[in-house]
């Protein structure tokens, strides 16, 4: 099912498989990537209960092993829709037998879109509704088109950073902890190649910043807003046209991890019947 948004100055559309936004259109602009296939036929997916892949494939959640699709089950399945404005769309999912056969909670999972005036903002809730402790990912993937030449294009934090990120072995799917590479050091502009992406993911894990702009020199660009989020993954396709930056609380695995999914780094845990959200936003700069 798809569902469009509107008010006087945006549209956004959004399917009910894995809630996924696949189009913001601000003024005449489309700031979404159109999932050419050819690069990669995603858009926006959200990753939940997990980000990236499990060292050796496997996890412990309470002394058990499983095991979990990369990025979570969210964003392969049908969320129901549940309450809808005209400007704003709230889906949600619960557990099943399917999902508890790798992750063994009772949880109320929603994801809420809401149109501003010039952007959209996020809402995703995680209720637990088991009756211990639920450690769990939780992430957003939107995808930003960036048309002509990418080396245009540059990354502005709200804040001075010194970040080195961790080398991702595309072998293992892991980070490596003790092999990392500077992006920033006492500034806040990243200037973009292809190339900084043919490694996978750059992953800041130890960001002050809370905001960041994804800018062309020419015309504008994009500001996300992360303010209850804790690191930042920032990828793309190899040599694709378009930039992703994610809002994330927990990471694939370090290759330091200890195999236990209630101590991966970055990790959410809820107590029994606690609640939580996780906003972020999108909005049109230029």
């Amino acid at each position: 099912m798809e569902i469009l948004l509107k008010n006087d100055n945006c549209s956004a559309k959004v399917i009910s498989k894995g809630a996924e936004l696949k189009s913001l259109i601000v003024g005449r602009r489309e700031l979404m990537w159109r999932a050419d296939p050819a690069f990669w036929g995603k858009t926006s997916p959200l990753l939940f209960p997990m980000i990236g892949t499990l060292k050796d494939g496997k996890t412990l959640i309470n002394g058990a092993e499983y095991k979990i699709t990369k990025h979570g089950f969210a964003r392969d399945l049908e969320l129901i829709p549940e309450t809808m404005t005209g400007t704003s769309a709230l889906f949600s999912l619960m557990q099943s037998d399917y999902t508890k056969a790798m992750f063994p909670f009772d949880f109320r999972f929603t994801v809420q879109y809401t149109l501003k005036t010039d952007g959209i903002t996020v809402t995703y809730r995680v209720k637990n509704n088991s009756d211990k402790e639920m450690p769990f990912c939780i992430g957003a993937h939107p995808a930003f088109a960036c048309d002509g030449e990418f080396s245009d294009y540059r990354l502005e934090f709200s804040k001075l950073e010194t970040a080195a990120v961790p080398n991702y072995n595309l072998d293992t799917g892991l980070h490596e902890e003790h092999n990392r590479r500077e992006i920033l050091k006492d500034d806040n502009v990243v200037h973009l190649n292809h190339e900084m992406f043919y490694t996978d993911v750059c992953y800041f894990d130890k960001l002050r910043s809370r905001s960041v702009m994804l800018l062309n020199k020419n015309n504008g660009g994009v500001r996300v807003d992360f303010p209850d989020f804790t690191s930042l993954g920032v990828w793309q396709a190899k040599d694709a046209p378009f930039l992703c930056i994610e809002p994330w609380c927990g990471s694939a695995d370090f290759d330091d991890c200890t195999g236990v999914f209630a101590e991966k780094r970055g990790i959410e845990i809820l107590g029994a019947n606690e609640e939580k959200a996780f906003t972020y936003s999108i909005t049109a700069i230029g």
